[in-house]
């Protein structure tokens, strides 16, 4: 079965007739009409009515169209991977971001990503240690995470991207909204609810009783319930605090909201590539991180 013939069918179909197919095509309306038969001769079915010189979409075409559609539209996307593949682009990225990283601020960025052909995308979180051990591996092409300590990072190619605010929040209807700046006694007689992972906090926060919840948006739903208060990126509660159901904290004792600084990394050679250029850029442009 040539591609060629199953394009020119198409053509037919949507042109409504052979001869205009056979004149986009520059061939003569005989030969496009004897790759239709040839068509019709290998599937055992007729394409068209056809009475005197005229040609009518049958039945059979009526319900073999999409499939023909479809079919084409796979055989168009084959051919644009194997040329990428045979230039060396990459068609698959991997991105890892650190736990706690808010991911608002990358959503912008990450659909830019959505509009680069023949690329699928790969987004999982994980521990800074697991993140650049699988930078380093090959396993992962990027990773979103809390600036490293190292002040030269000779193995991997990276950039800071800013910074989202932490800060102390809680519902609207709680006595901590209006008694600010607020004072650790006061804290300490509401529950804090501690986005973390199970274990992991235990001794920490600003209050002696607290709840630890890995789930993000179970956290913030009890926050929109008035139960305790919490320490979370602002980037992540944006519509609750514009809309007045979540109150930032002001505290006596120590910053009420602290910044933390996010940076890039992508393993060497990734922007060599065209389509690799167009990923990284997209993410150090279209991210909205804190200058």
């Amino acid at each position: 079965m040539n591609t060629t013939h199953l394009k020119a069918l198409l053509l037919a179909i949507e042109t409504g007739s052979i001869s205009a197919a056979a004149r986009k095509l520059g061939k003569k309306q005989s030969q496009v009409s004897q790759w239709i038969s040839d068509l019709e001769i290998d599937l055992g079915v007729s394409f068209f009515d056809r009475t005197g010189n005229k040609s009518t979409l049958s039945q059979q075409g009526e319900q073999l169209l999409p499939s023909l559609t479809h079919t084409l539209a796979q055989l168009e996307k084959l051919a644009e991977k194997a040329s990428a593949l045979s230039a060396g682009e990459p068609t698959t990225i991997r991105i890892g971001i650190e736990h706690y990283v808010p991911e608002a601020p990358l959503l912008n960025a990450i659909q830019q990503l959505f509009l680069l052909p023949n690329l699928h995308v790969e987004i999982y979180r994980d521990e800074q240690a697991g993140l650049r051990d699988a930078l380093l591996n090959g396993e992962t092409d990027i990773v979103v995470q809390h600036e490293s300590n190292q002040l030269h990072q000779a193995d991997v190619e990276y950039t800071k991207l800013g910074n989202y605010l932490e800060g102390l929040v809680c519902h609207h209807s709680l006595a901590l909204a209006s008694a600010q700046p607020i004072s650790v006694d006061v804290l300490s007689e509401y529950k804090e609810l501690i986005w973390g992972q199970l274990g992991d906090e235990e001794g920490e926060g600003f209050s002696p009783d607290y709840a630890v919840i890995n789930d993000l948006t179970m956290l913030i739903k009890l926050l929109e319930a008035g139960q305790g208060f919490a320490f979370l990126p602002l980037a992540n509660i944006t519509q609750q605090i514009q809309d007045g159901t979540l109150v930032r904290l002001t505290s006596e004792f120590e910053q009420s909201e602290i910044p933390r600084r996010v940076e890039l990394s992508w393993r060497p050679g990734l922007t060599l590539s065209k389509t690799g250029h167009q990923i990284i850029e997209s993410l150090k442009q279209c991210h909205e991180f804190l200058a």
